[in-house]
């Protein structure tokens, strides 16, 4: 009688913990497109991208040799503290090797961080809708990682704004 009863108490005591478990937020990368996605970063450390889920996040794709780029870098660098104070996340990916990337940056320094993804971040923009393979690109990702606006070339500031504050 005793095994039973405290058979009965654990499987309800179980059922409990499952449904209160089962009412928690889910904070799930599975099915997030940055998931899997992990750079070192210009400044060391590394940087997994699917730690973004729950944050709008801006990724501007680019290269050291891609004049657009390069002009566009320092009016990203100058909308970053306006995008931080509103909780939106705003990463360069270097499509480029680490050598020439890190010689660019101590001559042209941005504010906004630098994920060192080498020829591998071409798949990633690929997989946000990058089709044609040019650069610069950059997409906008609401929290749960959908799109939200992407672009092919050299972006305007007030493209990204928009597509932030619809």
């Amino acid at each position: 009688m005793k095994k039973t009863a405290l058979t009965i108490g654990l499987a309800v005591l179980a059922l409990v913990i499952g449904v209160f478990v089962g009412t928690l937020p889910k904070h799930s990368t599975e099915g997030y497109p940055l998931t899997g996605h992990t750079f070192n970063t210009f400044k060391g450390g590394s940087l997994d991208l699917a730690a973004l889920r729950g944050k709008k996040v801006v990724l501007n794709f680019w290269a050291t040799w891609c004049p657009p780029c390069v002009e566009e870098m320092p009016e990203l660098s100058a909308l970053y503290p306006a995008l931080k104070a509103q909780q939106v996340e705003l990463i360069g990916i270097a499509v480029d090797n680490t050598a020439n990337v890190n010689t660019f940056l101590e001559k042209t320094p941005v504010s906004y961080p630098i994920a060192l993804a080498g020829f591998g971040g071409s798949e990633l923009a690929e997989k946000l809708g990058n089709s044609q393979g040019g650069l610069p690109f950059t997409v906008v990702l609401d929290e749960d990682g959908n799109v939200l606006m992407k672009k092919a070339g050299r972006i305007q500031m007030s493209e990204i704004k928009a597509a932030l504050d619809p």
